[in-house]
C-alpha cells in the first residue's frame, strides 16, 4: 500500500501505511532474532564439546563438530560418546565395558559390550594402522550393526562386528576408566540423529483461526472497494450531471482514472486489516515466556534451574493439547528403586535401613538375630544377579576404611557429630525393640574384684557427641536434652583382637579407669520404663557409693558424662560385707531409685547406631554397584544394608562379606566374615521365560540354583515347597501390588552333580544346533529350574517424580488423554503406569503383543473396539509393544489410531526413539486435528518432541538433549500441571481477546469512515486527518489491549489448579470460534454507526458549537469523531475485561491521554502535513456541548454491553465477560469468576 500511494495522488499520506510496517517488521525481526540467537548459544555448547581424539600416537583436544570417520576417540568413565564407535580397546583386562543408554531408548540400566574377539593390542602410535573398517550404511535401527576388520600386518584375519562392539552417540561409559574407539558414524549420520526428525518451524492452531478471519476482513475488503468503487461511477454518470453547479462531467474515462479511483478506496479502507496485530502478538507472546520464566512455582530451587521458554509462539498452544505423548524413564520415574517390604518363609517384614520389622510382632531383627530362613533369603539375592562393582571401588571404600581413626582415638581435627534429629528415629525404633525384650535375661560375665564386688566390666570409649572441637580432649557439659525413655542396647561380646591388646586395667586401685575395652559379654536389652539423665554434677568420681548411702541405691549416673559409663574390673567373686549389688530393675520406680549398670549409655548407642548406618550407606556409595536392572541393583543393596555386602566378582568368583552390627567404634568393616561362590551359569531373563537364574558352587562343592521372576511364572515350578507357603506368600504379594510395588519370587534348591552333568550336555547340544537354538535353550533352562523350594518374594519401590500421580489425574481430570511411550519392557511399565495413576486401577487392560501381520493386527483391533462400544463407561487402556506397533503403523495405522485414541490411556513399550515420533505424527493426520504435546527428557525423546505441536523437556540427570530440543523446558515433571492448567489456560483466553479486539477496533475504525462516503459522493476522501491513521493503532489503542494480554486472568491460579475441568472450556480454541467472532463484529458495525451518525445530527442540526458563536471546520468534525473513537474503543475493552489493576486503568488514561496530547500539539503546530486542523481541537476541547455530547455517545454505545451482561449474570449464564459490579475494586485481584462464551 506504501508504494501505490506513491505512485497515485492518495488521498491520505503515503507515510500513514510506511511507518506502521516500518515498526511491525522491526519488532518481528527483533524478536525472531533474539530466539535465533538464544538456540545458536545451545547447539554451540554441542557442537564445541570438547572430544578426545589419538592422531600420531598422541592425544589432542578437537571440537564435537570436527570429529571425522576414522577417527581415534578416546571417551572416559561417565562421559557421552559423541558419535558411533567400533571398539578397539578397553581397560578392562578382559575387554568389556559398560554402557547406559539412557538417551536411546530410554533405558539407564548397564548394558555389557565387548572389544572384538581376538583383536591384537597394538601400541597407541600404531593403533590406526591397525586395519580397516567396513560396515554397512548408516540405518536407524538402533539394535543392528553389521561390520567387518581387516586386519594388516601380516595377520590376514577378518573379524565381525555387532552390536556388542559399536558405542552409539548418545550413550555414556560407566564402569571402565577408558575406552578407545573408531569414529563410523559422525555429525547427521550417527544413529541417534536418524532418529531424530528435522526441525520444523512450528506454529500455534490459533494462527489458523487468526488467517480464517484475516481471509474474511479481507474479502470483506474487496468488496467494499468495490462497492465503492461502482457506487463512485454511478455518481459521476447519473447523479453529478444533474448538479449543474459543478459544472460539465467530462466524458473521457481512462484506465489510469480507474486505477486512481478503485486503488484510492483500497489506500483507503486498508486499515480494516490489523497489520499491527502481529507485532502486538508477537509482544504479547515474548514477554509472556518471560512471565512463565520468572515463575517461582515453575522453579527449582535444588538445580537452580528456572523454566526456559524456547519458543514463545507456543505460548497459547499451552491451553489446546487433547493428547500428551510422554516418556516413563526419568519423566514419570526417577528410576531410582528401593527395596521396601519382603515375604520370607511366609512371614512379612519391613525393610528399616539396616533392619528388618516383622509386620506382626513389630520385632526389630538384625543380621545377628536372622533366622536360618531369613539368612538363605538374603543370601540368594546377594548372589542371584549379574550387578558389577565399578573397576577401583572396592580398593577405595577399603582405604576409605582403614584411613578411618576410631573415635576413643586422638584426632587433631573436629570428630564426626551426629544430631539428635538423626537419632530420633534410631530411639524410637530401639524403644519398641526394648518392649518386645521383656522376658529376655543378662548374661554377665563377672570378674573377682580385690575386694570382693561383683563388677559388670563396660567398654570405656569416649562419647564422640562429648568430644571438644581440638580433638585433645573430652569437654565436660551439662546435656541440653533430657531423654525419658531410652532404648536398652548392649554391646557385642566379641572383643576385637587389636583393642583386647591394648587392655591395661589396674588390679589395684578401684577407681583407675578402662579404656579401650570392648565387652565380653553379650548383653540383651531388657525392658526400661523410664530412665533421667543427669548432669555431671551428679557423677561421682569413683565405684565407691558416697558416704551415708548405700551403693544399690545410688541416684542415676548421668550418661551424658565420660565417666558414667566406665568401670573398674574386680577379681573377688562374692561381695564384701554392707555391699548390695541389685539385678537389673524393671519397674519405672525402682528404675529410677536403683538403676542397673549393665546397659550401654542411651546417647552413646543411639550416636553408634547412627554412625554405623552413615558407615554402611557410605561404603555402599563407594562401592558403586552397576546393574543391568535397576531392581537387582535396589535388591543387591538392601541386602548390604542389612549386612550382607556383595563386593564383587573375580573370575566368576562371587565375594559376599558378612559385616555384623557391631556397637563399638571401630569400623564395622575392619575384619568382617566372608562368603565365596563359585557362578557356573546365568540363566539369562528374557520376557518369554519372565525370571532369571543362576547357578553356583559354595565353599562346601554343592551346587544351588537360585531363580527369581514374576511369581506367576516361579510359583508353579516350586513344586517341593507346601501349598500354604505358596498361598501365604502369594497373597504378600497382592499386598505389595496394591501398595504400587514391583515385585518378585525368590526360589532356590541343591543340584546333584549327575544332574548337573546332563545339564551341561543338554545345554552345549543346544547351543550347537543350527535351529531353534532358543528354544532349545529355553527347554534346557526349564528342565534344570524345577521342583523349586520357595523362599519368599522382594516389593522394591521404583521412586516415582514428585507429585507425579496428582499431575497425571488433574491432566486427565482436564480432558488431556495421555499416552506413554517408553522403551522399557512391558512388565515395567505397566507397572509404573499403574501405581502413577497413568492407567485407572479399574480400567480394563487390553494387550496387543507379538502381532505379525495386518490380519493379527486388525483381529486385536476390532475385539478392542467392540469392548470399547458395548463397554459404555468402562475406562480401557490399551498396551502394545513395538514389534505389534511396528506393523500397526505399517499395515493398518488409520485403523489402529482411530481404535486406540477412543482408549482412556495408552501405553506403547519397547518402542525405537523414531516409533515415537512416527506415533505422534499418527495421531496429528487424524481428521479430529488433535493438539498434541510431547514431554521426555532424554536424547531418545527428541524426535517425538519435535514431531508433536507443543514439545516439554524436562532438564534430566541423562542430560539436556531434550530440554534443548523442546519448546518449553523444566526441572521436574509436576509442573507441567501448573504449565497447561495455568499458564496455557492464561495465554489461550489472553490470545483469543487479543485478536477479537483487534478486528473490533479496526471495523469500528473503518466503518465511520465507510458510512462518510455516502455522505461525500463517493469521493474516496478521509474523514480523518493521516496523523489520526497513523496513531491510531500505534498508540492510541494499542497500550492496554497489550497489557491485558499479558495479565488477563478468568479465574485465580488456586481455583484454576484446585479445578482442572476448567481447562475443557479453552480447548479447541472455542473463544475463537465464528460465534465470537461474529459478536464482536456486531458490536463494532453498532458502535461505527451510533458514533458516525451521532456526530452527524450533532452537526447537521447545529454546527455553531464554539463558544465564540462560530461555525465548525470540517476538521473539527474528524477530530471529534476520532476522539469519541478513542474513548469509546478503550472502555468496551475495560468491559472485557476480568483482571482489573491500578496499571491497566492507567493505559487506558495514558491512550487516551496520548490522543489528547499529540492532537493538541499537532493541532496548535501550522504544520501542513495533510489536512488543516489548526487549533480545531483547542476549540472543541473550549467547548461544553462537545464534552456533553462525547458522554452521551459513549454511554449509548456501551449500554447494550453493560445490558446483555446483566442479564447473562442474572441467568447464570457463563459469557466471554461480565461487566463489573460495585465490588470490583481497584487492585490486582480476580474480578469475576467467568469464562468466555
Amino acid at each position: 500500500m506504501t508504494i501505490i500511494s506513491l505512485l497515485i495522488d492518495s488521498p491520505v499520506s503515503p507515510m500513514t501505511s510506511l511507518l506502521p510496517l516500518v515498526f511491525v517488521i522491526a519488532v518481528t525481526a527483533a524478536k525472531q532474532g533474539y530466539e535465533d540467537i538464544l538456540r545458536y548459544r545451545t547447539d554451540n555448547v554441542v557442537n564445541s564439546s570438547p572430544v578426545t581424539v589419538i592422531r600420531d600416537g598422541k592425544e589432542a583436544i578437537i571440537k564435537s563438530q570436527d570429529v571425522i570417520p576414522g577417527e581415534l576417540i578416546v571417551v572416559e568413565r561417565d562421559c557421552d560418546v559423541p558419535c558411533d564407535l567400533v571398539l578397539l580397546r578397553s581397560t578392562d583386562p578382559h575387554g568389556k565395558f559398560f554402557i547406559t543408554t539412557a538417551n536411546l531408548d530410554g533405558e539407564s540400566n548397564l548394558k555389557t559390550l565387548m572389544v572384538p574377539r581376538d583383536l591384537p593390542t597394538v601400541d597407541l602410535p600404531e593403533m590406526h594402522k591397525l586395519g580397516i573398517i567396513e560396515c554397512e550404511s548408516p540405518t536407524t535401527d538402533l539394535y543392528s550393526f553389521n561390520g567387518k576388520i581387516e586386519l594388516k600386518g601380516g595377520e590376514g584375519r577378518v573379524l565381525p562386528l555387532s552390536t556388542e562392539n559399536v558405542l552409539l552417540r548418545g550413550s555414556r561409559v560407566k564402569n571402565t576408566e577408558c575406552v578407545i574407539g573408531c569414529a563410523v558414524y559422525t555429525g547427521m549420520i550417527s544413529k541417534l540423529q536418524l532418529n531424530s526428525r528435522l526441525t520444523r518451524n512450528k506454529n500455534a492452531s490459533s494462527e489458523t483461526y487468526i488467517n480464517r478471519f484475516l481471509i474474511v476482513i479481507l474479502v470483506a475488503l474487496i468488496a467494499i472497494v468495490t462497492l465503492l468503487y461502482f457506487l463512485k461511477r454511478y455518481n459521476e454518470l447519473f447523479v453529478i450531471p444533474k448538479l449543474t453547479y459543478l459544472g460539465d462531467a467530462t466524458d473521457s474515462y481512462s484506465v489510469k482514472q480507474f486505477l486512481q479511483d478503485y486503488l484510492s478506496f483500497l489506500i483507503l479502507f486498508n486499515y480494516l486489516i490489523p497489520i499491527s496485530l502481529y507485532v502486538t502478538i508477537e509482544l504479547q507472546r515474548v514477554i509472556g515466556s518471560w512471565f512463565m520464566e520468572w515463575d517461582l512455582e515453575l522453579y527449582e530451587n535444588e538445580t537452580d534451574q528456572p523454566c526456559v521458554v524456547n519458543t514463545s509462539n507456543l505460548n497459547e498452544e499451552l491451553g489446546q493439547i487433547n493428547i500428551l505423548f510422554s516418556d516413563k524413564t526419568g519423566t514419570l520415574t526417577k528410576n531410582e528403586m528401593n527395596f521396601q517390604q519382603c515375604s520370607i518363609n511366609g512371614n512379612k517384614f519391613l525393610f528399616k535401613k539396616t533392619r528388618l520389622e516383622d509386620e506382626e510382632t513389630k520385632a526389630l531383627l538384625d543380621i545377628n538375630k536372622f533366622s536360618a530362613n531369613q539368612r538363605v533369603f538374603f543370601q540368594a539375592l546377594s548372589i542371584c544377579h549379574t550387578v558389577q562393582v565399578a573397576s577401583g571401588s572396592l580398593e577405595q571404600a577399603d582405604a576409605g576404611t582403614a584411613k578411618r581413626e576410631p573415635v576413643t582415638a586422638i584426632k587433631s581435627g573436629p570428630p564426626e557429630m551426629y544430631s539428635i534429629s538423626d537419632i530420633t528415629e534410631e530411639s524410637h525404633n530401639a524403644s519398641q525393640q526394648s518392649e518386645l525384650n521383656v522376658g529376655h535375661t543378662i548374661d554377665n560375665s563377672v570378674s573377682a574384684h580385690p575386694n570382693g564386688v561383683n563388677s559388670t566390666i563396660i567398654s570405656s570409649d569416649v562419647n564422640p557427641l562429648l568430644v571438644s572441637d581440638d580433638g585433645y580432649g573430652v569437654e565436660r557439659r551439662k546435656r541440653p536434652v533430657v531423654i525419658k525413655r531410652s532404648p536398652n542396647f548392649a554391646r557385642s561380646n566379641r572383643m576385637n583382637n587389636g583393642a583386647a591388646s591394648d587392655l591395661n586395667i589396674n588390679q589395684t586401685d578401684p577407681n583407675t579407669v578402662t579404656n579401650g575395652v570392648e565387652p565380653t559379654t553379650n548383653f540383651r536389652p531388657i525392658s526400661l520404663q523410664f530412665r533421667r539423665s543427669t548432669s555431671e554434677k551428679d557423677l561421682q568420681q569413683s565405684w565407691e557409693a558416697p558416704s551415708g548411702q548405700a551403693p544399690g541405691h545410688r541416684r542415676a549416673h548421668s550418661y551424658g558424662a565420660p565417666n558414667a559409663y566406665l568401670t573398674n574390673p574386680v577379681t573377688a567373686s562374692t561381695p564384701p560385707a554392707g555391699v548390695l549389688f541389685r539385678s537389673p530393675s524393671t519397674t519405672s520406680r525402682e528404675s529410677y531409685a536403683a538403676p542397673t549398670f549393665t546397659r550401654q549409655p542411651t546417647i552413646l548407642v543411639r550416636a553408634e547406631s547412627q554412625r554405623r548406618k552413615n558407615e554402611i550407606r557410605d561404603f555402599i556409595f563407594t562401592l558403586d554397584y552397576q546393574a543391568s536392572s535397576p531392581d537387582e541393583k535396589a535388591l543387591v543393596e538392601a541386602c548390604a544394608n542389612l549386612g550382607m555386602v556383595y563386593t564383587g566378582d573375580d573370575d566368576e568368583t562371587l565375594r559376599v562379606r558378612i559385616v555384623p552390627p557391631h556397637m563399638d567404634y571401630k569400623r564395622p568393616f575392619a575384619k568382617p566374615r566372608e562368603e565365596t561362590f563359585q557362578r557356573l551359569h546365568v540363566l539369562e531373563f528374557t520376557s518369554d521365560r519372565k525370571r532369571m537364574s543362576v547357578i553356583v558352587r559354595d565353599t562346601d562343592g554343592k551346587k544351588w540354583i537360585y531363580t527369581k521372576g514374576a511369581e506367576s511364572y516361579v510359583f508353579p515350578l516350586c513344586a517341593n515347597s507346601s501349598a500354604e507357603l505358596v498361598t501365604k506368600t502369594d497373597a504378600h504379594i497382592s499386598d505389595f501390588a496394591r501398595l504400587g510395588l514391583r515385585t518378585l519370587a525368590i526360589a532356590r534348591r541343591l543340584i546333584s552333580e549327575e544332574e548337573y552333568q546332563d545339564f551341561l550336555v543338554e545345554l552345549a547340544q543346544a547351543n550347537s544346533s543350527l535351529e531353534n537354538r532358543k528354544q532349545l535353550s529355553e527347554e534346557c533352562y526349564a528342565k534344570i529350574e524345577s521342583n523349586l523350594d520357595l523362599l519368599g518374594a522382594t516389593a522394591v519401590e521404583d521412586a516415582l517424580q514428585d507429585d507425579v500421580a496428582d499431575t497425571l489425574v488433574s491432566l486427565q481430570a482436564a480432558g488431556i488423554k495421555i499416552w506413554v511411550l517408553t522403551g522399557d519392557k512391558v512388565e515395567t511399565a505397566l507397572n509404573i503406569a499403574l501405581s502413577c495413576g497413568h492407567i485407572p486401577p479399574d480400567a480394563k487392560k487390553y494387550f496387543i503383543m507379538e502381532c505379525k501381520n495386518r490380519e493379527e493386527m486388525l483381529l486385536h483391533l476390532n475385539a478392542l473396539d467392540r469392548e470399547i462400544i458395548f463397554g459404555i463407561g468402562q475406562e480401557c487402556a490399551l498396551l502394545i509393544d513395538g514389534k505389534s506397533l511396528g506393523v500397526a503403523l505399517a499395515e493398518a495405522s488409520s485403523e489402529f489410531r482411530d481404535v486406540a485414541v477412543k482408549c482412556t490411556a495408552v501405553l506403547c513399550c519397547r518402542l525405537s526413539p523414531l516409533q515415537k515420533s512416527e506415533v505422534v505424527s499418527l495421531i496429528k493426520s487424524s481428521n479430529e486435528n488433535y493438539n498434541t504435546a510431547s514431554i521426555g527428557d532424554g536424547a531418545n525423546d527428541v524426535s517425538m518432541i519435535q514431531e508433536a505441536h507443543v514439545g516439554i523437556g524436562i532438564m534430566g540427570r541423562e542430560g539436556r538433549q531434550a530440554a534443548r530440543c523442546a519448546d518449553f523446558a523444566f526441572a521436574k515433571f509436576c509442573m507441567l500441571k501448573r504449565l497447561l492448567l495455568v499458564h496455557g489456560h492464561y495465554h489461550s483466553v489472553r490470545l483469543s481477546l487479543l485478536v477479537l479486539y483487534f478486528f473490533y477496533k479496526n471495523i469500528v475504525f473503518m466503518g465511520i469512515m465507510f458510512l462518510f462516503q455516502f455522505h461525500t459522493l463517493f469521493s474516496s476522501s478521509s474523514v480523518y486527518d493521516s496523523l489520526f491513521l497513523t496513531l491510531y493503532n500505534v498508540i492510541y489503542t494499542s497500550l492496554p489491549i497489550l497489557f491485558i494480554a499479558i495479565s488477563e486472568k478468568p479465574y485465580t491460579e488456586e481455583k484454576l489448579m484446585r479445578t482442572p475441568q476448567l481447562y475443557k472450556k479453552n480447548t479447541d480454541n472455542k473463544q475463537l470460534h465464528w460465534p465470537y467472532f461474529l459478536m464482536w463484529v456486531l458490536f463494532a458495525i453498532y458502535h461505527s454507526v451510533i458514533i458516525f451518525y451521532f456526530a452527524f445530527c450533532f452537526f447537521y442540526y447545529n454546527n455553531v458549537l464554539l463558544n465564540y458563536g462560530q461555525t465548525v471546520a470540517f476538521s473539527c468534525f474528524g477530530t471529534l469523531l476520532m476522539w469519541t473513537v478513542v474513548v469509546v474503543v478503550n472502555l468496551k475493552l475495560w468491559l472485557e475485561s476480568m483482571y482489573l489493576s491500578f496499571w491497566y486503568i492507567f493505559t487506558i488514561i495514558i491512550s487516551i491521554l496520548g490522543f489528547v496530547v499529540t492532537t493538541v500539539i499537532y493541532n496548535v503546530i501550522n504544520l501542513d502535513y495533510d489536512t488543516d486542523i489548526y487549533w480545531a481541537y483547542n476549540n472543541l476541547l473550549a467547548s461544553l456541548p462537545v464534552w456533553l455530547w462525547i458522554i452521551v455517545t459513549c454511554v449509548a454505545c456501551l449500554v447494550p454491553d453493560y445490558t446483555i451482561r446483566m442479564l447473562q449474570r442474572a441467568l447464570n449464564i457463563k459469557s466471554f465477560s461480565i461487566f463489573p459490579g460495585k465490588q470490583r475494586k481497584l487492585k490486582m485481584r480476580e474480578k469475576f469468576e467467568s469464562t468466555y462464551l
